[in-house]
């Protein structure tokens, strides 16, 4: 196999700290104090990576690398794509965990299994390896689709924060990028063996530093049974001032297709997340909570002079409602007056 024309002495430290990084991160999401089993699967994807930089570093500078540790990093590479497509799936749709999704493990479980039976010449050179780096490719592709799908803002569950964007483009992209490399030495023969380790380093270490900078991206905040968030009061306190300041700076309501949806990817939020902001901590319905911003702007209207002479429906139709008795009925219930006597009070005073 080729590898690259480096000096050895750095070509082995690059590679080594990448797997140390791995570890690193396994280490740091399994220990995350609110726990979730999303973070199981994440850490076990790092630790899988750990143990296949390993081997594939062991399996160039050390020719004496026993066949049950080469098979044991193979099994790794085996765990790393479920592990990886299973965590952003999760992550991305909020699903609860499957019995089915063990399936995705059994062909990297079987290799443990016979972790000291399968040797070079009889198992892995005669399609075992091929077929191993197509698995892996199939996951990575999978990855690759359910960020086309979160990019391209398809209506998900839970809407990531800038940061957990960051951080799951990178993870996906750095993932498919060393699978790929692994599959193109192989079975392409166009890249060197440790081109793939090498240039995962800096995707790890870019993926701590954002980890670092968001931790809260491996604090999941899933509902209660009973429909409740996993949030203190604090920070239920602090959802409800973006989602005010975002509804007041970026009008949303005045979008008459406006859907709680829509908010929810303004405000990078889940949908029922905000469901209860508003119902439970602001005390209002939905409905309500858009057209009181609705009135307000209507109020605004009515009293300015620059809209002294346009007509009252054209003033309510620009600020979101979609009829004429849906906004008589939320100004009566906000004012306790019609539009109508509303702007001549105004005005006349």
């Amino acid at each position: 196999m080729r590898t690259l024309r480096l000096q050895n002495e750095l070509e082995l430290f690059v590679a080594g700290m990448g797997a140390v990084q791995s570890l690193f991160l396994s280490v740091y999401s399994l220990l995350e104090r609110k726990w979730d089993f999303r973070n199981l699967l994440l850490s076990l994807f790092f630790f899988a990576i750990t143990i296949r930089l390993t081997k594939s570093i062991l399996w160039v500078y050390l020719d004496t690398s026993p066949i049950w540790f080469i098979n044991l990093g193979f099994a790794a590479h085996a765990l790393t794509g479920p592990a990886l497509l299973l965590y952003v799936w999760h992550f991305l749709f909020q699903k609860k965990w499957s019995h089915w999704n063990w399936f995705h493990f059994v062909p990297g479980l079987l290799l443990l299994l016979f972790i000291n039976f399968l040797t070079r010449d009889g198992f892995w050179y005669v399609g075992g390896y091929s077929a191993l780096l197509f698995h892996q490719m199939i996951y990575a592709l999978g990855g690759l689709v359910l960020l086309g799908i979160f990019l391209r803002k398809k209506p998900l569950r839970v809407q990531p924060t800038k940061g957990a964007k960051i951080w799951l483009i990178t993870l996906i992209l750095g993932t498919a990028t060393l699978q790929f490399l692994y599959f193109s030495n192989y079975i392409l023969g166009i890249t060197p063996y440790l081109l793939g380790p090498l240039l995962y380093l800096p995707f790890i270490y870019f993926l701590a530093f954002v980890l670092f900078k968001n931790p809260k991206i491996l604090q999941h905040v899933t509902p209660h049974k009973n429909g409740g968030p996993k949030l203190s009061a604090e920070e239920l306190g602090v959802l409800a001032d973006r989602l005010k300041k975002t509804m007041q700076f970026e009008k949303l309501y005045l979008d008459p297709d406006c859907t709680m949806t829509k908010v929810a990817k303004a405000t990078s939020m889940q949908p029922y997340l905000v469901s209860y902001v508003v119902n439970k901590v602001i005390g209002m319905g939905f409905p309500d909570f858009l057209n009181s911003y609705r009135v307000e702007a209507v109020k605004d209207r009515l009293i300015h002079p620059d809209y002294k002479h346009t007509k009252i429906a054209s003033i309510a139709y620009d600020c979101g409602f979609n009829t004429l008795s849906a906004f008589n009925s939320a100004f009566k219930k906000a004012t306790g007056s019609t539009p109508t006597k509303f702007q001549k009070e105004q005005v006349s005073s």
